[in-house]
């Protein structure tokens, strides 16, 4: 017979929409919190890539491995360190080759995809594509040292996945059907990307970030109903953040 007592305790990942707004505001903690000691107490400079990455993984791995588990004890509840891990998709690795390959192939489409980004925008101008714009697109010396630290910046990105696919995602999956507990979790991926407003971005770049970051989580998130693997959409999110500002860059500027 159930206990009374045991039903009327509030478990949070029972609540998706709950949980997203707890993750999100947890993010927010995050990033206020190692900012505060990093840039703050220590006083290390901000535009050193160094010191980007090292606040980037601070509060990502804070907020995916310390506070959700065990704070929120989401997405399943109170869980082990280990079965943490399992529940998001971060242990499984097999078959290695395939997931690899899988997010390598993406990863490759996504940018063929930002590149005509850049040709359409260009054709829109009335401008043609000759030889030399076509290089200009394609050189990725760009974003490779000791021209760029691009490849360092960007990976913590790559740890987004954990929070809204890994966690998010899998607390709708509790209580939705994959093709909506997809969208719901990209609504969030998306609206998340508001508080670059904070940084000073203007609004309607801004609420272009919303548009593609729902519309890529939608992508991310099919992966890993799929998979159940963070591992491809993890090597997409990296790969793709580290490309775009050149291969797009001409559309940007």
């Amino acid at each position: 017979e159930n206990n009374p007592q045991e039903e009327r305790t509030f478990r949070l990942f029972e609540h998706p929409w709950l949980s997203l707004l707890a993750v999100m505001v947890t993010s927010v903690f995050s990033i206020l919190l190692s900012g505060t000691v990093i840039f703050g107490l220590i006083g290390l400079p901000e535009d050193a890539p160094i010191v980007q990455f090292t606040q980037g993984m601070s509060y990502h791995l804070l907020t995916g491995f310390i506070l959700a588990p065990f704070v929120l004890r989401l997405p399943k509840g109170k869980r082990t360190f280990v079965q943490y891990l399992d529940d998001i998709g971060l242990s499984k690795m097999q078959p290695f080759a395939r997931l690899v390959l899988l997010g390598l192939s993406c990863s490759v489409i996504l940018a063929l995809s930002q590149v005509a980004a850049s040709f359409v925008f260009r054709l829109s101008q009335g401008l043609p594509i000759d030889g030399s714009f076509v290089r200009r697109v394609l050189d990725l010396s760009g974003v490779l040292p000791p021209d760029s630290a691009s490849l360092l910046v960007s990976l913590p990105s790559a740890f987004e996945e954990v929070a809204f696919r890994g966690i998010v995602l899998t607390v709708f999956l509790g209580k939705y059907s994959e093709r909506n507990s997809i969208i719901f979790s990209s609504l969030g991926f998306g609206l998340m990307h508001l508080l670059n407003l904070a940084m000073g971005r203007e609004l309607v770049w801004v609420m272009g970030q919303v548009v593609w970051a729902f519309s890529i989580g939608l992508f991310y998130g099919y992966v890993f109903v799929r998979t159940r693997s963070l591992l491809p959409s993890m090597m997409v999110h990296y790969l793709g953040n580290v490309t775009i500002g050149w291969l797009t860059a001409y559309l940007q500027s």
